[in-house]
């Protein structure tokens, strides 16, 4: 259409001006009718979370109708604008041999300027430009690296062609004669595979797998604010029953406000650990003995004589920039206290047992009021003890923990449904992304079927490369998609939750099927008239 409007004498600008305007046009309805889809799908997302939302939930204003106009103009006119750019700049017999230029500096600097808009959107809509840099950085650096590795992958192809039968070579070779689109289309659905893969495993895996890693009889019920008083008698009715407990903290409330006569927030980091144990009370503890699962990592555990220490939780020391013999002022019951850092200690937070961020040593916390704190199993066979318990100790909570967890995986898998309503747009974006690089050179695929048949190839050998090709392209995408997710999983397990990992074989498997179905199938689907279109006809059209 460029190299007819040129011949017929319209200049460049009127044609640049006149695809600018279509794509304009296009952009408005396209993406008004995209906010309305998105307002019924936000509909559809409350729906699915209406266990975890108000009762009234307040209606998307106009703001958010505009930003999402604004999206869609910004990706469609800054990732369109580029190849405009070059029809630009082309001679009408340079166009019509659809022979183009390289992209022009503009061209680079219209991507750049997309990019950047896109990052303020981005920001806007999380209002935290720390998280926004840290996203799109992060998202950058990946889809760079995993980039690359496609395209080796690819490269890897291209040499063992040779080798090949006709029907796996003209399917690979449909892979590798435009790398850069089969690198984005194995990017777009393997990235989407893995975020779907990654919210189904943590619902159906993560609780049982922490379960399988409790030894026997964890315990599975907290009891707080046992009062001092009551400390003997329950500590009897437990021996009574054979309840198995951990040992009973004493328990005082107090806030840590100095370091070193410094103010902790003058020292603190926002959105740290740090500020959020300083913005409230920490449950504070003494013991002469270290507790179990609790372990030494700076500094010596008090003698029995020694008073006046603590001992500090690990993170929370690096949070806020604890060290050895530092001075920490606490406020208790309107008090203020005094404590030297004696050790720093790590812990495990998966052994449900009662941990502290401060420990101090005896002699330091007893005159302050406080109540008591132990965990405890109680099998199923002896649930109707708590109601005793609750009758007899009437000021006592007591935490279900088995009842929170299941509660947890109720609303954990409502979550999860809900990720994978919003993935699945994303899903629908990959086979869009299909779809725009079948069609882009359907007439070139079209245009090769018929020299092949005239060459002598039948229907069934292109429809059979076409399976090929688009079987391959889903399977790299599963592949590649079950070794991110093996290692995002490996990361999640054994340095967020320190849970022994285990592989999930699964995935290897279902990831790579899955792929090559669906991708194979909407490929397919897509180049249906390719083999059916008449040689003799496509021959003479071209």
């Amino acid at each position: 259409a460029t190299a007819i409007l040129r011949c017929l004498g319209c200049k460049q600008s009127e044609v640049l001006w006149l695809f600018i305007s279509q794509f304009l046009v296009l952009g408005l309805l396209t993406s008004a009718l995209g906010c309305v889809l998105g307002w019924f799908a936000q509909e559809m997302l409350f729906k699915l979370l209406r266990n975890l939302l108000p009762q009234t939930v307040a209606n998307p204003g106009w703001l958010a109708a505009f930003f999402g106009l604004m999206t869609g103009m910004t990706i469609l006119i800054g990732f369109a604008l580029p190849p405009l750019l070059r029809l630009k700049r082309v001679s009408p017999a340079r166009v019509l041999r659809r022979d183009l230029e390289p992209l022009p500096t503009s061209a680079w600097l219209v991507y750049g300027l997309a990019f950047g808009i896109v990052g303020v959107l981005i920001w806007r809509y999380t209002e935290d430009l720390n998280m926004t840099v840290t996203i799109f950085c992060a998202g950058l650096v990946l889809l760079l690296v995993l980039g690359l590795l496609v395209y080796l992958i690819l490269m890897l192809a291209r040499r063992s062609l040779p080798g090949m039968n006709l029907n796996w070579r003209f399917g690979l070779q449909g892979l590798l004669r435009n790398s850069r689109a089969t690198v984005s289309q194995i990017l777009a659905f393997s990235i989407t595979l893995v975020a779907m893969s990654l919210s189904f495993t943590v619902r159906t895996d993560l609780i049982e797998n922490w379960h399988k890693q409790l030894p026997e009889h964890a315990a599975n019920h907290f009891a707080l604010n046992i009062f001092p008083e009551q400390l003997p008698a329950l500590q009897q009715d437990f021996k009574e029953q054979g309840i198995e407990g951990s040992q009973f903290y004493p328990v005082i409330r107090g806030r840590l406000t100095e370091i070193n006569r410094v103010p902790v927030q003058k020292i603190v980091s926002k959105d740290s650990q740090g500020e959020s144990a300083t913005h409230r009370e920490l449950s504070l503890t003494w013991t002469q003995n270290l507790p179990e699962e609790n372990k030494i990592i700076a500094g010596t555990w008090w003698a029995p004589e020694q008073k006046g220490l603590v001992s500090v939780e690990q993170k929370l020391a690096e949070s806020l920039s604890i060290g050895l013999g530092d001075q920490l002022l606490f406020v208790v019951g309107g008090q203020q206290l005094t404590a030297t850092v004696s050790s720093i200690r790590a812990l495990r937070w998966d052994t449900m047992k009662p941990n502290f961020y401060m420990i101090f040593s005896p002699g330091t916390l007893e005159s302050f009021p406080g109540t008591f704190l132990t965990s405890f199993y109680l099998p199923d066979s002896k649930k109707t003890y708590l109601n005793q318990l609750v009758r007899q100790y009437p000021a006592m909570t007591i935490l279900e923990v088995d009842l929170i967890l299941k509660q947890f995986k109720t609303i954990l898998t409502q979550l999860t449904e809900a990720i994978n309503y919003l993935l699945y747009f994303a899903l629908l974006a990959g086979f869009t992304v299909l779809f725009s690089a079948i069609y882009s050179t359907l007439d070139n695929r079209i245009y090769e079927s018929a020299l092949l048949r005239t060459f002598g190839a039948n229907r069934s050998l292109l429809r059979l490369t076409h399976i090929i090709e688009f079987t391959l392209l889903g399977l790299v995408s599963g592949i590649l998609a079950a070794t991110i997710s093996e290692g995002l999983l490996y990361a999640l397990y054994s340095k967020v939750l320190h849970i022994n990992y285990r592989p999930t074989y699964y995935l290897w498997i279902s990831l790579p099927l899955i792929g090559a179905f669906t991708v194979g199938l909407a490929g397919c689907w897509g180049v249906r008239h390719v083999a059916s279109s008449p040689p003799l006809q496509v021959l003479r059209d071209s």
